[in-house]
């Protein structure tokens, strides 16, 4: 009933105006920003844009947008439901409560897988017309894999805290305001406040969970000859050089904090009345 669930809420979300409306703003943002790459390279033999280098630009800091996009829609999505009073009305016809939740848990990876292949997809195609794919190179390897996945894993977890603003506020305006609110600058505020009050905390706080979700997302990290370039360039321009995150440690606390975001949000889902 979960997987019928699931299709229920996919029929839905491509009938929403929403949907169409994120995407292709999304769509829009991506496609100006790497067709400016692709033209820049154009002009510029010394700023290339092909592959397998142009994925530390595909995969950089802009990727980042798009999952502000699927937390906007995510709770648009699932907000509305308690304004329309959907909620309410699937579980009259029979609908549990477990698979209403569930069914909203598993658009997390669904709305933030979307959004990264719409941006691999359009990069990754201005990077191919750039290639020269007589040279025998390596378009796509473990280090773009792992990246995509450490990338994933945060857009799952920004889509999480979104998930649980939706879930417990259940009106769109305010939730994502909230939710907005404490990504661009609630936490920094709060873990910055309690830092220098309670010094003891500081190693506490650095796990937060918009903090620990951010020890994934740079894509050096994951390309020893990107994280080489980057260093080359500090070390040009008198500027700090790049730091490696350990990933052990920030993949199980994403893990810990997306699982201890989806159970709360249950709880207080199951708590209150629809």
């Amino acid at each position: 009933m979960i997987a019928g669930a699931f299709r229920a809420e996919m029929w839905k979300m491509w009938k929403r105006p929403a949907t169409w409306v994120t995407l292709g703003l999304f769509g829009l943002i991506t496609f100006a920003d790497l067709f400016d790459e692709f033209r820049d390279a154009r002009k510029d033999p010394e700023d290339p844009f092909f592959l397998p280098d142009a994925w530390g630009q595909i995969l950089g800091q802009e990727v980042l947008i798009g999952f502000i996009f699927a937390s906007v829609l995510l709770i648009l999505l699932v907000a509305s439901e308690f304004s329309w009073r959907t909620a309410r009305q699937n579980v009259i016809d029979g609908l549990s409560k477990t698979q209403w939740y569930s069914a909203k848990v598993l658009l997390l990876p669904f709305l933030v897988a979307l959004f990264l292949a719409l941006r691999v997809v359009v990069g990754g195609s201005f990077a191919l017309a750039g290639t020269d794919l007589s040279a025998g190179v390596t378009l796509f390897g473990a280090a773009q894999l792992s990246a995509l996945g450490g990338m994933f894993l945060t857009g799952v977890g920004y889509a999480g805290l979104a998930l649980f603003a939706a879930i417990a506020i259940r009106s769109s305006g305010p939730a994502m305001a909230v939710w907005f609110a404490w990504f661009a600058f609630g936490e920094r505020l709060l873990v910055g406040g309690l830092g220098s009050l309670f010094e003891g905390l500081r190693p506490v706080l650095r796990w937060a969970p918009i903090t620990t979700f951010n020890r994934l997302r740079d894509y050096i990290q994951y390309d020893s000859a990107a994280f080489r370039r980057a260093a080359e360039w500090a070390a040009e321009h008198e500027r700090p050089g790049p730091e490696l995150e350990a990933l052990g440690p920030a993949i199980a606390g994403s893990l810990l904090w997306i699982a201890a975001l989806t159970l709360v949000g249950w709880l207080w889902y199951r708590k209150r009345d629809l």
